[in-house]
């Protein structure tokens, strides 16, 4: 899944991971390839890609096999990228990349909302291809006339789709609305249509390409076949598509790709060569036979239109050809129309061309690379690449080479095009110092910091531009001190020769290039001094080198607190800064300094250096520091609180103490000799400073009293005693303070203690009125009241306690209370100066709590009543009981107080707290009160205003006053006058504030009592209820709002509002019910009307109500029979609505009422349901539809119901309703006379009427009705209306003459014969009638879809026997294979037949009630019932084997199959287990048709239902007979199956098995585990071929279990042989032990397989590349393990036989030795485990010596190929030991290495001699 991409800048196209610029480019101009981005894969890639991209101006998308990605116009952005199921075919984008086309392999087609990310619509035009393109090529084209309208075409192998009238415009602002039903509208204009191209391209279409002219669209088609190209013309105005023109294929056999040009054709066919034609002809013009092109593109200048390239003068050609020997592609570029090769550039096989516009100057490619660079590669591409082609200039290209940091090319590069080499040296000195930068930070280790200097110094030795190199070492981030001490003096180095080669250097050259590097060296050493080596790194050296004000570095440095370190740069660059330091650097120096200093250096440095310094060079600059101490002194008292105030006086001090320059020792303060600037303030301030501090310092210690500078400086000595009484926390600890520290101070100033203990009271007091109370509530009054007591003089005391009195707040704390009263005991002459000012405080007290200070108000009345009600309009919570202890201290009536405060709540409708004072006075009072507000507030309803907020006001009023009148009622006990007075007003309001509230009607007490002004209100607000009704249609807004004149908004008047006015104005509901509902009949509103029937039924459920709904029933009856107009609403059902109000007043209606209450239900429910047939509903059929009542939805009912409903002609409403109406109206006419009690206007119950016949007027409506209905087929209708019609006038007949002779008296004779006949002419008519109807309905009821049995055996009952019953079997006989409609009709007929005591009848429609059962119950298993439907129990039997191969078929169904038809059960189970077993099974069974269920179960559930029968066999003898035989028939490859058959036979019967299951078992479960790695033998083929089964594929991994369970040894053989193996070994072995063959055999087939296998191929490997052994690390194990099968080996000599043949196979050398040697082994091994008298004793003796002999002249062998001394004669001698000696001796290489002993190479004979004689 290529799922990571991957967006790379212009900075990333360089990476090494992609091979940027991977292939040879050539050509006479020059291209730069850009890499934009790479896409790899998150799995595995197996195969190549398939590619392909387009390029627009709205961006660029790709596409690699199923994954889309799409890029934005600058190619930086990633905007979606999508996965699909299967490959993506084409692609395309439109409406300014809104929306997204994508065209899948599977033949889906996508459009994609871009922005959301949304599939808008998917869908399949074409079915899946088998592996090649779906969709061959995708054009989206504009409307010409509607911008926002698109046409798609898609090009298909066998012809072209035109998808049209896209309107994506209206889609987008459907979405960006979020339209979703507009959205979906839209879709449906879509317009599809495919064109068939196979007349003209025979043989299938390959591209196609657009050539647009006018307002037509011209396609042209590439192609196979009769024609290669095709010329077609779409109109999509007019929805046309029509062919042009064509050309044949005997110039080109096909068109593979197609572009147009103006009015040129570019073909490339599939014999890889391009063409050039004529547009409107199709008349080739040209072709290049010479280059092979796979892919091409026409490109041209952007500013060039195709109108001025018609001589393709500026048109390039890119062309992709076909790969070379190399698997490698070239993209070339050529010049049209000369074809001159301008590029080329080798790309990789996996490459594909951008589809682009023809005006771009940049080419794009997709490519696939390798990961490890490998051209070309056998494997797959594991990345796709898009790279770009722009050309650029030997410059730029430079430019861009050093871009990319590519030096060693850019060095090449320039050198072949004649460039400035130096600048690459310098732009790669420049790049490493960017990277020793990055080192400086720490973004590299110690090592490559290391290799960057190194690589730095190798490069400036190729710079010759010394200036250049000087300034390159002084200016680079060295991260070392000891590499840039070392640059440094090799940029001096570099200045000194420089000046040496030169002849006459310049003035101004190389003494500031010293200069310079003299100044970096000083510079590098303040670093060292300064930070030392730990703080060194190269952006902290350049920084600190660059920084030309040395002075700003050091302030940083004071800034960061680091005083050593500006120390040390002050001393070193004191000389830099001195000329031009001034005032300015003064101020920032000073201001720089952080607190965090040491005090005791930085006094040190100020003393000896900076003001010595300031005196010296900035004398004016005293004055700053003076200042700047004062500050710093003041500064230490809140950052270094502990050691102040000495730390303050010791930085104050620096400034009088410091040495002048040349002086040695310190001065003291008195010893200071004033300089010039002396006199000035702030060294005055600064020596006031001192002074304070001294003195502060003094208070501190001595008089434990601690103040803050600026509120020592404040104060006096008369104030810092007060200061000390303030820093008492305690009151408690006053008079000891006093005596240890305040008299001292008191003493030492001459001061006098109790005159200024009061003047603190006073002071105390005074700033207390200034602040707020609650800081000083309750500590003052305690300091105070102690200090009171330290006072002596009495007189003075009792002067304090007055202060007090006058300034603490009121009210008093207990403290002050508890002070007055102690001293108001006292015998004192300022006793009564005490008493006098407590009652002041008193009335003061309350006074002031409402801020009244003026105690002169209280002397009058009625200022004290004005002042009462001040303080209750003030609402606090103690502002009535404070107004009732004024009035009470003047004896004042507190009714007044109640009054006024229950007056101000309801004034500031606050109701509920009025009640509850109310409630919470005496009876008496709360009666006078009440009375008091019930003339008020009929007084108050008597001002008429039109201001809302006045009639808020009111209504406020009125609510109060109604829950006080309820009040005083409750309490009025013993008075019933007033009790019923209380009562009368009490609904009087209650009315009033109703009428105020609900209906802004607002009036007064005398008005409410005026009838006519009540009902002349009632009419208005009828008026004004139909005036809004009539307009709330066509007026909507004014009904909503109704504005008055005043513009006051009311409520809209409804009915429930009227009807609870005329209660309010005492009208009953009944009688504004009847005037509403005669207006709304009269006026033909029937809604209204009905609703106001619905209202009186629903709220008034009386008999009155009953009469009025009959009323209105009768009445719609009667105008819908004379077709009155009326005004009903669409979705009303009026005939529904009729009969449910009819029920309704047969509910609630007089017993008077009753029958015709009935009779009218019985009739309006005929109508209804004629109504009913006369809608149709989207259901496909007849409907019914939901009454009045919301009774059930009629789908449901249909659906779900089992009643019959029956199928009919739809009504014509026009016709049925007036005639059905037309009927009720004559059997319920309107009596004008008046009705006496139990008459009735219903025909049915009403008496004959004198010289008028009441039948006559309803024939011809029935008749009619009758009719229509028959006509429609509505029968069930029609029999219903029959029997209630006919019932209705028969009831009136017989009713009317119950007794004859009396009817005679009472009745003309005339009328009695007319009746007469009337009645017998109708009962012969509706017999017939009913005959008919009710045969039309049983046919209709047995064809429906769910037969109704009860009305069918209801429908029956009404007919003769002998006609029921055929018409029964008539049914049974025409129902083809329907079991259900059989069962039901059987099931009717049974009941009808018990009913009849008819046995033979019902015996027969039972025994097919069994059979349409079984024809059901099967019917749902897919099983056809229809052979032995209605036949004999024997020919059930027929249908067992389809029952069992069923798979859905379980054996309770079968089981209880057979016992209802009698059958063998054992048979059919038997059946049942061998169906099951072998349902997966592959076999050569004739006739098995379980084929049809190819569904397949898991073996384990086959075997878990086959055990699951098993038990329900009587007998289990057959079943295993029956599977002993199927066994040798199955696939012995089927293991699953053999498995279950056997574990089947074992749980039915082991003792009759005829094979042994265990073991059948035990090898079953080797061989499941075991895979086979050899083909099938030819023994396997014969045998499935034997048996008629087909080779399984699973013989390709698996062993035959017949071959080897069943047959013999020499088959067993024939099939493992091939199989042996180190792997299969062990579980071959377990086969060969439960299979008891020889194991020997084994072990000595599988030491021979496993050499054959394994080493024999590295023999022959060994002899070809010379190696003298095969043993090594890889076949040790293989060599272990064949000796391990040899040792297995039983029989010693077939052991000692297998390893000397495969010892023979080993060539002469060390590998045979060891072979021999361990033949040797097992051979002694033989020889010993044999004794002297044994037959085989001589012949291992025998085999020994053999062996032994033969391991001699091998070892012998080897020696000597060993050392070279392998000749022909030598070999001839390995039998003749002495021979062999000699020739060794006699060898030349003996006489050399006596002539040269230094020699090399020489044969250790000797050595030789010895390991020959040895052997």
């Amino acid at each position: 899944m290529w799922n990571d991409i991957e967006l790379l800048a212009n900075d990333d196209t360089g990476k090494e991971q992609l091979p940027v610029g991977l292939g040879h480019e050539c050509g006479t101009a020059l291209y730069q390839v850009d890499t934009l981005l790479q896409i790899t894969s998150s799995e595995k890639v197996s195969v190549n890609p398939q590619l392909y991209a387009c390029n627009s101006r709205d961006g660029s998308i790709i596409v690699v096999d199923r994954s889309v990605a799409l890029l934005d116009s600058t190619g930086q952005s990633l905007q979606m990228h999508i996965q699909f199921d299967t490959n993506v075919d084409v692609v395309g984008m439109c409406q300014e990349k809104q929306f997204l086309v994508v065209g899948e392999r599977s033949g889906n087609f996508h459009v994609i909302h871009i922005p959301s990310k949304q599939t808008l619509l998917t869908k399949s035009l074409v079915e899946k291809s088998s592996g090649e393109k779906t969709y061959l090529n995708l054009f989206i084209e504009k409307d010409n006339a509607d911008a926002g309208v698109y046409h798609m075409f898609v090009l298909t192998s066998n012809g072209f789709f035109c998808i049209v009238c896209l309107p994506l415009a209206k889609t987008q602002e459907a979405i960006d609305k979020m339209d979703m039903i507009t959205a979906k509208k839209l879709q449906g204009q879509i317009k599809t249509a495919f064109i068939s191209t196979e007349e003209y391209h025979s043989l299938g279409c390959q591209n196609f390409v657009i050539s647009n002219s006018m307002n037509k669209i011209h396609l042209i088609i590439g192609g196979k076949g009769d024609y290669v190209l095709s010329k077609w013309e779409v109109d999509t105005t007019n929805n046309l598509v029509s062919v042009r023109s064509f050309a044949d294929s005997s110039l080109i056999k096909d068109a593979a790709k197609l572009q147009v040009l103006d009015n040129l054709l570019f073909v490339l066919d599939t014999e890889n060569i391009l063409s050039m034609w004529d547009v409107y002809s199709l008349t080739l013009i040209w072709d290049w036979p010479l280059i092979h092109i796979e892919d091409f593109l026409l490109s041209t200048e952007s500013d060039s239109s195709p109108v001025v390239c018609q001589r393709l003068a500026n048109v390039k050609l890119i062309v992709m050809t076909i790969p070379d020997n190399k698997q490698m592609r070239s993209l070339m570029v050529f010049a049209l129309p000369t074809m001159q090769p301008l590029y080329s550039l080798e790309v990789s096989i996996v490459s594909s061309l951008v589809q682009s516009g023809i005006g771009t100057d940049t080419i794009y490619f997709l490519e696939g690379i390798h990961e490890k660079h490998q051209i070309p590669s056998e494997g797959p591409v594991s990345i796709v690449v898009m790279r770009s082609l722009t050309e650029a200039l030997p410059e730029n290209r430079l430019s861009r080479l050093l871009h990319k940091h590519k030096f060693t090319e850019a060095e090449n590069f320039a050198i072949q095009f004649g460039l400035d080499v130096e600048l690459v040296y310098k732009v790669k000195a420049n790049t490493i110092l960017e990277k020793l930068a990055s080192a400086s930070v720490g973004s590299y280790d110690h090592e490559v910091w290391l290799d960057l200097v190194n690589e730095t110094k190798e490069n400036l030795q190729k710079i010759q531009d010394s200036q250049f190199v000087v300034d390159y070492c002084i200016n680079a981030p060295w991260p070392l001190y000891e590499t840039t001490q070392e640059m440094l003096n090799y940029a001096k180095l570099r200045i000194l020769k420089k000046d040496e080669r030169a002849i006459a250097p310049s003035s101004d050259g190389a003494p500031v290039s010293i200069t310079e590097v003299l100044r970096a060296q000083a510079r590098l050493t303040t670093f060292y001094g300064a930070f030392g080596l730990e703080k060194f790194s190269g952006i902290a050296w350049t920084e600190f080198l660059n920084n030309k004000d040395i002075f700003k570095n050091i302030l940083l440095q004071l800034e960061e607190g680091n005083l050593s370190c500006a120390q040390y740069l002050w001393l070193r660059h004191q000389a830099d800064f001195e000329s031009s330091f001034d005032e300015k650097m003064l101020e920032n120096l000073l201001n720089t300094i952080h607190f965090t200093v040491p005090l005791k250096e930085l006094c040190l440095w100020l003393k000896n250096v900076v003001i010595p310094f300031l005196r010296r060079v900035v004398p004016k600059g005293q004055k700053i520091l003076a200042k700047w101490l004062e500050q710093g002194a003041r500064n230490l008292e809140l950052t270094d609180k502990a050691n102040w105030p000495e730390n303050g006086l010791q930085m104050a001090e620096v400034f009088f103490t410091s040495k002048n320059q040349g002086e040695m020792g310190l001065t003291s303060f008195n010893q200071w000799t004033p300089l010039r600037c002396g006199d000035c303030e702030e060294v005055h301030r600064l020596k006031k400073l001192v002074n304070d501090l001294q003195e502060l310092i003094k208070l501190y210690r001595k008089y434990n009293c601690r103040l803050a500078l600026c509120d020592f400086e404040k104060e006096n000595a008369n104030t810092i005693v007060f200061r000390m009484f303030d820093k008492i926390l305690a009151p408690e600890l006053v008079p000891s303070i006093l005596e240890k520290f305040i008299k001292p101070y008191l003493c030492e100033h001459n001061l006098q203690k109790d005159e200024l203990l009061l003047q603190y009271i006073k002071d105390l007091l005074e700033r207390c009125r200034t602040r707020s109370t609650s800081v000083f509530e309750t500590a003052w009054e305690a300091k105070a009241i102690a200090v009171i007591d330290c006072i002596s003089d009495t007189d003075l005391k009792f002067d304090a306690v007055l202060q007090i009195m006058h300034g603490a707040m009121v009210p008093w704390s207990a403290a002050v209370e508890q002070l007055v009263k102690q001293h108001l005991e006292m015998n004192h002459v300022k006793v009564k100066l005490l008493q006098e000012s407590y009652r002041l405080m008193e009335m003061k007290k309350l006074l002031r709590a409402y801020g009244i200070r003026d105690t002169n108000l209280l002397k009058d009345k009625q200022m004290i009543m004005r002042l009462v009600k001040y303080i209750l309009k003030q609402d606090t919570p103690t502002s009535l009981e404070d107004a009732l202890k004024i009035v009470a201290a003047y004896m004042l009536p507190t009714v007044e107080v109640y009054v006024l405060r229950m007056l101000d709540l309801i004034d500031k409708e606050r109701g509920e707290e009025s009640l509850a004072l109310l409630k919470s006075l005496t009876l008496a009072e709360a009666e006078k009160v009440a009375e008091r507000l019930t003339v008020w507030g009929t007084l108050v309803l008597q001002n008429k205003t039109d201001d809302s907020e006045e009639h808020k006001t009111q209504m406020f009023m009125t609510k109060t006053l109604v829950e006080i009148l309820k009040f005083l009622f409750s309490i009025q006990k013993d008075n019933p006058l007033k009790k019923d007075e209380c009562e009368a007003n009490l609904k009087m309001f209650e009315t009033l504030a109703t009428l105020q509230e609900d209906f802004d009607i607002f009036l007064s007490v005398e008005e409410f009592r005026n009838p006519s002004l009540m009902s002349s209100l009632l009419e208005n607000h009828i008026r004004a209820y139909e005036t809004a009704t009539s307009l709330s249609k066509s007026r909507k807004v004014q009904t909503k709002n109704h504005n008055s004149e005043d513009g006051k908004t009311r409520k809209r008047s409804t009915v429930s509002r009227l009807y609870r006015l005329a209660l309010l104005l005492q009208r009953s509901e009944q009688e504004l019910g009847e005037k509403l509902a005669l207006r709304a009949l009269d006026a033909g509103k029937v809604e209204d009307a009905i609703k106001i029937c619905r209202e009186f039924y629903e709220n008034h459920c009386n008999e009155e109500t009953g009469k009025l709904l009959f009323s209105a029933c009768q009445r719609l009856c009667h105008m819908l029979a004379d077709d009155v107009a009326m005004i009903t609403p669409n979705d009303m059902n009026l005939p529904a609505v009729i009969y449910e109000m009819a029920c309704q007043a047969a509910t609630v209606c007089s017993p008077d009422l009753l029958l015709d209450s009935l009779e009218l239900c019985k009739y309006t429910l005929a109508a209804k349901e004629v109504y009913r047939q006369c809608q149709i509903e989207n259901y496909g059929f007849t409907a019914k539809t939901t009454p009045f009542g919301g009774d059930k939805d009629p789908y449901e009912e249909w659906t779900y119901d089992d009643f019959f409903n029956e199928d009919g002609i739809v009504l014509d409403p026009q016709i049925a309703l007036p005639v059905a109406y037309e009927t009720i109206s004559s059997l319920l006419p309107v009596c004008e006379n008046k009705l006496y009690p139990l008459d009735s206007t219903s025909l049915a119950n009403c008496a004959f009427i004198k010289g008028q016949n009441l039948l006559q007027p309803a024939r011809n409506p029935i008749c009619a009705v009758l009719q229509n209905l028959t006509e429609c087929s509505q029968c069930e209708l029609a029999l219903r209306l029959i029997f209630c019609s006919f019932g209705s006038c028969l009831q009136h007949g017989v009713s009317n003459t119950m007794d004859l002779s009396l009817s005679e008296k009472l009745h003309d004779g005339n009328m009695l014969a007319e009746t007469r006949s009337f009645l017998i002419a109708m009962k012969q008519k509706c017999t017939s009638v009913i005959m008919a109807t009710i045969l039309t309905l049983l046919h209709k009821v047995f064809n429906c879809r769910l037969i109704d049995q009860n009305l069918a055996l209801g429908y029956c009952t009404i007919l003769p026997k002998e006609d029921m019953f055929n018409k029964l079997w008539d049914v049974i006989k025409n129902t083809c294979q329907n079991y259900r409609k059989v069962l039901a009709v059987a099931l009717v007929g049974a009941q009808l037949a018990n009913q009849c005591g008819e046995a033979e009848e019902k015996k027969k429609f039972q025994e097919l009630v069994t059979d349409a059962e079984w024809g059901i119950q099967l019917g749902k298993f897919g099983i056809s019932f229809e052979t032995v439907f209605r036949q004999p129990p024997i020919r059930k039997k027929e249908l067992i084997r389809t029952l069992v191969q069923n798979p859905e078929v379980d054996t309770d169904l079968i089981l209880n199959y057979c016992s209802t038809f009698m059958l063998d059960s054992d048979a059919a189970l038997q059946l049942c287990i061998e169906t099951l077993l072998l349902q997966n099974a592959n076999t050569n069974h004739v006739g098995d048709d379980s084929a049809e269920y190819s569904e397949k179960q898991p073996h384990s559930t086959l075997l878990a239902r086959a055990l699951e029968i098993i038990p329900l066999l009587k007998s289990t003898k057959d079943l295993v007979i029956s599977l002993s035989g199927i066994l040798y028939k199955l696939d012995p490859y089927d293991y699953e199956t053999i498995e279950i058959v056997l574990k089947v036979i074992q749980n039915a019967d082991v003792k009759n098995a005829s094979i042994e299951l265990n073991q059948a078992l035990s090898l079953l479960k080797h061989l499941e585990s075991y895979k086979r790695v050899s083909p099938p033998v030819d023994l396997e083929r014969q045998y499935v071929l034997e048996h008629v089964i087909p080779l399984s594929p699973a013989a390709q991994t698996r062993l035959p279990f017949h071959l080897i369970f069943f047959r013999t040894a020499q088959c067993f053989w024939n099939i493992i042989s091939a199989e042996l193996s180190e792997e299969s070994f062990p579980t071959l072995l377990l086969i060969s032990k439960l299979m008891k063959v020889s194991l020997d055999t084994l072990h000595m087939s599988a030491a021979r397989h496993v050499f054959e296998k394994k080493l024999k191929p590295k023999i022959f490997e060994m002899r070809n590349t010379g190696y003298t052994s095969v043993v090594n690390k890889e076949t040790t194990k293989t060599v272990q393990t064949i000796q391990s099968y040899l040792l297995s080996i039983i029989n010693p000599e077939w052991a000692v036989a297998i390893a000397h043949k495969i010892a023979q196979e080993f060539p002469t050398g060390p590998d045979q030795i060891q072979a021999l040697k361990f033949c040797l082994y097992l051979a002694e091994k033989w020889l010993k485990n044999t004794t002297a008298k044994d037959d085989s004793h001589e012949k291992a003796e025998v085999l020994q010596k053999k062996l032994y002999m033969q391991y001699k002249r091998s070892a012998t062998e080897n020696v000597l190929i060993t050392h070279n001394l392998n000749t022909r004669e030598h070999l001839k001698s390995i039998g003749k030991p002495a021979n062999l000696i000699i020739l060794l001796y006699e060898h030349h290489s003996i006489d050399q290495r006596i002539q040269n002993p230094t020699g090399r190479d020489y044969p250790e004979n000797s050595r030789n001699l010895w390991r020959c004689t040895g052997r």
